[in-house]
């Protein structure tokens, strides 16, 4: 009998539950496998219906086309059902029922179908990945096969868009929907403009070239962590691929993160080996160059300094009518649809160029479309997030410094970007994989703290040796009445077998 079948009613199969026949249904395609399909879909993105339909990428379709096999996984393996338990998991799954419970006062319920599936799919890879991890320890390695040569790939591309502008334009104007949606290609030259068509931009197979600078930063650092266990060469060339191809794409935040972020990451890496007047000091010097930093970009008058202060003019220009819904609907947010429809009136009336502009915040879209509670959830998803490379650092610090740092640069730049609390849809993967490698750590480091021996004081038994009180009941002279399990015979005892050899 199989065990994982569950119990079965008198008269046969008839009467096995639901859950007993799911846990004897066959994968239909191993883990591993599915996995690295899903990594051979990150960059390319295909986007295969027409203009005029719906935007719906491959991977989404893989992902959900996978639900089966990773329920399947998840009864049958105590460990998937641990992971569903997690407080990643609990957040995720809040913030999509939130999603959908928004639409009930949304104007335009077509703008929430995207995010909610988005955020589905990154549930299903984030599982699937744990599994796959599990049960095939050289999925690290593997991946020099289907992704980092994508990655490397995707930064020649920005590399050659931004030196060639007039292939890139050849590049949108022929096969770019195929990759990046046809919908949103149609309109790039008209009602759905973006930055890649400035000649100081370029994305690549993305259309914006801060997004892009966001993929590849965050796929260095990914890529680091990996080579921390792999010590592989792929890694680290895809590492410096993708850190060299931020510069190309001309992000200001990429090109910053991907100075600051490297470098704190190598200190996170040795900071505990330093003497403490040495860690002073170097937290002193990172606060004064940091706002040394600040004042630079806000005084100099250098071209990266006005691009800077152009760009962040530009997002509060955009912040203000989310300042001004907020305090009209502060509880359930506009809905989906609402920023689009009240942006368009705030835009003409102060002379913003783009009545389109989204929120340009993660935070500030999360309460736009779900209210308060969306972004509470939101925060708590982020907050999960790098609650899981805390706890890893003490098990695996290396893998979990790199993997922070990409969280990091994932998170902090999505304060003034339109992704979403998995960054976007490319990342889905390499952040799924890095989340995946950091909850074993992380239970173990939780497990660990609760077999502290103290961590349960009022519950621990009785120990079986005696106290003070119990040797000497009463004070004076003379031999302790020392009980058999504490006394053991030496020399010179006076007691029965005490002459014989301790």
């Amino acid at each position: 009998m199989n065990p994982a079948a569950g119990p079965t009613k008198p008269g046969g199969g008839a009467g096995r539950s639901v859950l007993g026949r799911l846990a004897t249904v066959p994968a239909a395609l191993p883990l591993p496998v599915a996995a690295l399909a899903v990594f051979a879909l990150a960059v390319p993105q295909i986007y295969l219906l027409p203009e005029g339909t719906i935007d719906i990428s491959l991977s989404t379709v893989l992902a959900f086309l996978l639900v089966p096999t990773v329920t399947v996984w998840v009864w049958r393996h105590p460990g998937g059902r641990r992971l569903l338990r997690s407080l990643l998991v609990y957040a995720v799954v809040a913030l999509m029922a939130i999603r959908v419970l928004a639409m009930l006062w949304s104007p335009d319920t077509g703008y929430g179908r995207l995010p909610v599936a988005l955020l589905g799919q990154f549930l299903i890879t984030f599982v699937l990945f744990y599994g796959a991890a599990s049960e095939s320890p050289g999925l690290l390695l593997r991946m020099r096969y289907v992704y980092w040569p994508f990655v490397m790939l995707q930064s020649l591309l920005v590399a050659l868009f931004r030196l060639f502008p007039a292939v890139e334009d050849a590049y949108f104007r022929s096969v770019a929907g195929v990759f990046a949606g046809q919908n949103t290609v149609g309109g790039l030259f008209d009602v759905n403009r973006n930055n890649v068509l400035s000649p100081l931009k370029s994305g690549g197979v993305f259309v914006n070239a801060n997004v892009a600078g966001l993929f590849l930063g965050v796929s260095a650092m990914a890529a680091i962590a990996v080579w921390t266990r792999t010590r592989r060469r792929t890694e680290l060339v895809a590492a410096v691929a993708a850190l060299a191809g931020v510069w190309f794409t001309g992000s200001k935040s990429g090109q910053m993160f991907s100075v600051v972020l490297p470098a704190a990451a190598i200190v996170a890496l040795h900071f505990r080996k330093l003497a403490p007047a040495v860690r002073r000091t170097l937290l002193i010097a990172g606060g004064v160059l940091a706002a040394a930093f600040i004042a630079v970009l806000a005084l100099a008058g250098g071209p990266f300094a006005v691009a800077v202060r152009e760009t962040f003019v530009q997002r509060t220009d955009i912040w203000g009518y989310g300042a001004e819904a907020f305090a009209e609907h502060p509880l359930l947010g506009l809905g989906w649809g609402g920023w689009q429809q009240g942006f368009a009136a705030y835009a003409a009336a102060h002379g913003i160029y783009n009545p389109n502009f989204p929120p340009h915040n993660v935070l500030l879209a999360a309460w736009a479309a779900t209210g308060l509670a969306g972004l509470a959830l939101t925060l708590l998803v982020f907050g999960a997030m790098l609650r899981l490379a805390l706890r890893a650092m003490k098990r695996e610090r290396a893998f979990a410094v790199w993997a922070g740092a990409a969280i990091v640069w994932m998170t902090v730049q999505a304060m003034g970007e339109n992704t979403d609390v998995f960054g976007e849809i490319h990342l889905i993967p390499v952040l799924a994989l890095l989340l995946s490698h950091l909850v074993p750590a992380a239970q173990e480091e939780e497990q660990e703290a609760d077999d502290v021996p103290d961590a349960d004081f009022w519950n621990r038994p009785t120990s079986a040796l005696p106290t003070v009180g119990n040797v000497h009941l009463q004070p004076g002279p003379g031999p302790a009445d020392v009980p058999a399990a504490v006394h053991r015979a030496g020399p010179g005892d006076g007691r029965p077998g005490g002459d014989r050899d301790a």
